[in-house]
């Protein structure tokens, strides 16, 4: 029996935590993944209880540089990775025990296969080195051409999981599944400014008939089931109550800790407004809900030359537009944890 609106949730999708914080985990849980980026580690490193993760990640990174290990000049962004699989560690015994931790590929590299995937294969070794296998990690890519190509070579080649992130249309969410064969794609509902902005976020009174990015999303949910993909898809970047319960029926979804706390605070009864949007949701994720999509049934998205259906889908304005707001907010906190990086290195 549901006596909350999280309580509600989840009943028809899974839940993620969108955050490298274990009280976080331990409060709202359970939780079977959890995901993170660039953004998030820079966010839970300015946190007092997590000041002890810098230093010991710096001193980590030279010791790996001392022992010949790693390259000199790569010794601040080794202390990043450091921090992000650290924090990481803290939140994994709390996790599903199938469940995955997440770390994202630097977006800096995001227009590199080759670099992207030299980054993600250093994430899961410093994972294998900390005694987590690689079978518990998940590399969170963003989905250019170039990453998804990334993605591919990974599942494929190496045996890594893999997450398509910044989804903002259907051709990346089917290249990701039929093509490069990630575990997950994860479509934003919101643009990233939104969380880094004030005052860009809109809000919907019922986000299923309303909002774009969740309309993009019940579309790729629907016609993943149509198609028996085995990707999961997993919903990202929500900031209210109306927009998590507008996931149900989602394959999953991965929440902040504002949105967790949001859900947990409205108790039955519920309002109406909650209730439909419930029952809408689940709904539009059906493979068989009549919406005037266009019809991909006979399309196939390419990652090879010249993939053009994928190259003209991630040049239209919108699509262009959301992906490089996301790699600029995301490649802010990418300068900021080398910076911080550095900062500490000064100090030891």
């Amino acid at each position: 029996m549901a006596t909350t609106l999280l309580d509600l949730l989840r009943q028809s999708t899974i839940l993620d935590i969108d955050a490298n914080e274990e009280s976080v985990t331990k409060l709202h849980g359970p939780f079977q993944d959890m995901t993170s980026n660039q953004a998030i580690v820079l966010n839970e490193l300015k946190k007092p209880q997590h000041q002890e993760i810098i230093s010991q990640s710096v001193i980590q990174a030279v010791a790996d540089v001392d022992s010949g290990a790693a390259k000199q000049e790569e010794v601040s962004q080794l202390a990043v990775d450091w921090m992000t699989v650290k924090l990481g560690l803290r939140v994994l015994p709390h996790l599903h025990v199938e469940g995955h931790v997440h770390a994202q590929t630097l977006p800096s590299l995001a227009y590199d296969t080759a670099a992207t995937v030299a980054h993600a294969l250093q994430l899961v070794n410093l994972y294998s080195r900390s005694g987590i296998a690689s079978s518990r990690v998940c590399i969170k890519i963003p989905s250019t051409l170039e990453g998804l190509r990334a993605c591919k070579i990974l599942q494929r080649d190496h045996n890594v999981r893999t997450l398509a992130t910044t989804v903002f249309s259907i051709e990346q969410a089917l290249a990701a599944a039929e093509d490069a064969k990630c575990i997950y794609a994860a479509p934003y509902l919101n643009p990233l400014r939104v969380h880094f902005v004030k005052g860009t976020h809109i809000a919907y009174e019922n986000p299923v008939k309303e909002m774009p990015g969740l309309k993009v999303t019940a579309q790729i949910q629907r016609e993943y089931r149509k198609r028996k993909l085995s990707t999961q898809l997993m919903a990202a970047s929500l900031v209210t109550a109306e927009e998590a319960l507008s996931t149900s029926g989602v394959d999953r979804v991965t929440l902040s800790p504002a949105v967790l706390d949001l859900l947990a605070n409205i108790r039955k009864p519920f309002d109406p407004k909650f209730i439909r949007i419930h029952a809408d949701a689940i709904e539009a994720c059906s493979p068989t809900y009549q919406e005037a999509d266009a019809d991909f049934s006979d399309v196939h998205i390419s990652l090879e030359e010249p993939a053009s259906d994928l190259r003209a889908a991630l040049e239209r304005e919108y699509v262009k537009q959301l992906m490089d707001e996301a790699l600029f907010h995301f490649k802010n906190a990418e300068e900021e944890l080398l910076i911080l990086a550095r900062k500490s290195m000064g100090k030891q």
